[in-house]
């Protein structure tokens, strides 16, 4: 069933959910609150989990929280409020208890297998112009994580993926007899026999008196609403306005200069010729190769800044001397042998280089102060009394006139009238309909780095269509209903009287109705006109020789199932859909035996969450709880 589940008409969803819980899991494992896990018990201060063989202590959950909600895009405070911090919780229990079935069947990860998966890790960056150095400190700065933590997490995934390896069969192991079965679930067809009442036909329905229509039109008033709308002016300050008050001296852009000379200014480097070996020996005959001048294959040279190294290697190159070979020393990434080619001394970038730089930054700058200060002061005027004409004219603002528009923004024609603002389009709405008629607004700063003043011109509040206006649309409604609701009854007493043993062509003559035959209807298609999907399901639920009624558009269907049908014998091989299904069965099954593994992990162990301290961590705020 499981299987299934995946890829039915429910799949999208399901697959959703999961990616969301795969997204915020740490290890990759099936998320479970088992019934073992309690939020109570004694703790020390270091520990936020104990139990069942596992620990967990409160800094190190929080880096891994925040690492987690950082690759996520998500604040701490909304985690706690959606219940991210608990699922991340669970994440890591279950992590941690995988891990340690792991340790406990002795899977062991050795050094050099962790150093060779780094490496593999670091060869794709590092063929995009980066060294695996550079490339490794790239994973470690995306990750937020320390080397060490880097290099203990990876050896805890590649033991965890050598026990799931273990524990689940390969993708090929399909199961035939499963296979078949889905498939003749897929293929079977129903056929029907149907009794359809369309609402048009009902004929004894007569016109509403006007008493009838004025209470329907009470009652459904609201339909006929012509909400509020309004007119504005707003007028607009750009930077362009301000720019004419700008004014950056050559003596300003040098004191700039001098005052950040350190950012103009390149510390020592050193020119490396660097080759990273797999093993020492390896390293060694490639240090004997360079001091004899020989040429090396892999050799990568760039210029380094001092914090730009490994901490292993930046020391020894540092302190030696141009032309010196360094090495080998072992990091992470295998072992180094470097040959420092030049020493560069520090550097300063000439004031004629980054002159225009520092005007365009100073300008930068000063147009914000300026629009900012020019800002406040129209508002202030604004909410002194000075007219908007009035402050335009002194400022030199663009005015435009907006509306009338409903308060989603559109004109009585559905258009937008506030489409040009973009996604600054709702600050303007919002302004236009905080005040009152002849009101303006405090400054409006839209995405484009304009200020805007919104004056409200005209209101027209809101107003219902009259009677008169909307009679013959009403009358019709009136009508349709009244038929929609006769015929509800008497499809009712049809499905009564079947229900009560009369067979359908009976009560179809009786009724001086037909009988419409549906034949072959499947699970995999729509069912032909005037049936639904609906109907559709309702056949399938259906038991043979039994009946069933269901809402159509405009109408009625009352039915009865009277033939299912399944194919014959096994599906062929080169089938296509059978092929499907058996790769089904094999990429299923599985994900289905790890999810059943996990659930046994924690099978009768007291796992203890601390949730006081969970409390304290997440939620600062006892209101909050």
């Amino acid at each position: 069933m499981l299987i299934w589940m995946r890829n039915s008409a429910f799949a999208g969803a399901f697959k959703f959910i999961l990616m969301g819980l795969l997204l915020m899991a740490v290890g990759g494992l099936v998320l479970m609150d088992r019934n073992g896990i309690f939020r109570s018990g004694n703790f020390a201060s270091h520990e936020l989990v104990k139990g069942g063989g596992i620990s967990i202590g409160p800094m190190e959950f929080d880096r891994t929280v925040r690492r987690v909600l950082s690759n996520q895009g998500i604040g701490v405070a909304e985690a706690a409020k959606i219940g991210a911090i608990d699922t991340i919780l669970q994440s890591e229990i279950q992590s941690r208890l995988f891990t340690k079935a792991a340790r406990d069947l002795g899977l062991e990860v050795g050094d050099n297998m962790v150093k060779a998966q780094i490496a593999k890790m670091a060869e794709p960056l590092a063929t995009q112009g980066r060294s695996k150095r550079e490339a490794l400190q790239q994973i470690l700065s995306s990750q937020n994580i320390s080397e060490q933590e880097f290099i203990s997490a990876i050896r805890q995934e590649m033991a965890n993926g050598a026990l799931r390896a273990a524990i689940t069969p390969p993708a090929s192991l399909a199961s035939p007899v499963l296979a078949q079965s889905l498939y003749r679930y897929d293929a079977e067809t129903r056929n029907i026999n149907a009794i359809v009442l369309m609402n048009g036909s009902v004929s004894d329905v007569t016109k509403p008196t006007s008493e009838q229509l004025q209470k329907y039109y009470d009652a459904n008033k609201s339909d006929f609403l012509i909400p509020e709308t309004r007119t504005i002016t707003v007028a607009t300050l750009s930077s362009q306005m301000v720019k004419k008050n700008i004014k950056i001296s050559d003596e300003d852009l040098r004191n700039e200069y001098d005052k950040n000379i350190a950012s103009f200014t390149k510390p020592p480097q050193r020119r490396v010729m660097q080759i990273v070996s797999k093993t020492e020996e390896e390293a060694k005959k490639t240090l004997i190769d360079l001091k004899a001048g020989k040429k090396v294959e892999g050799a990568d040279t760039q210029d380094y800044q001092r914090d730009g190294l490994l901490p292993e290697i930046a020391t020894p190159v540092f302190e030696s001397k141009e032309g010196s070979v360094v090495g080998p020393i072992q990091t992470a990434l295998g072992w180094h042998v470097l040959k420092i080619e030049k020493l560069l001394a520090e550097s300063v970038t000439p004031f004629d280089k980054v002159k225009d730089q520092l005007r365009a930054e100073l300008e930068g700058s000063a147009m914000n102060d300026e629009m900012y200060q020019t800002g406040n002061a129209i508002e202030d005027r604004a909410a002194g009394g000075s007219s908007l004409a009035e402050i335009v004219k002194e400022y030199g603002m663009t005015t435009d006139i907006i509306g009338p528009f409903h308060q989603n923004g559109n004109d009585s024609n559905g258009k937008d009238v506030f489409k040009s603002f973009g996604v600054d389009r709702d600050k303007l709405i919002q302004a236009a309909f905080d005040y009152n008629a002849g009101e303006i607004s405090p400054i409006v700063e839209t995405a484009d780095g304009q200020f805007h003043l919104v004056r409200v011109d005209q209101v027209v509040p809101d107003k219902y269509k009259p009677l008169s206006m909307v009679s013959g649309e009403l009358e019709k409604r009136w009508m349709d209903e009244q038929r929609r609701l006769s015929n509800t009854a008497r499809a009712q007493k049809l499905l009564d009287d079947l229900n009560k043993g009369k067979k359908l062509e009976d009560v179809a003559r009786e009724n001086g109705l037909s009988v419409r035959p549906f034949a072959n209807i499947s699970r995999k298609s729509n069912p032909p006109a005037p049936l639904t999907p609906v109907v559709g399901a309702q056949a399938f639920a259906t038991d043979i020789g039994k009946n069933f009624s269901s809402e159509i558009k405009d109408g009625f269907v009352i039915g009865t199932v009277t033939n299912v049908s399944l194919p014959a014998g096994n599906p062929k091989s080169d089938d296509k859909d059978y092929k499907d299904l058996l790769d089904l069965t094999g990429r299923s099954l599985p994900a289905d035996i790890l999810a059943q593994y996990m659930s046994g992990l924690s099978e009768g162990k007291t796992i203890k969450i601390n949730q006081p301290m969970l409390n304290q961590m997440y939620l600062p705020d006892p209101a909050a709880k």
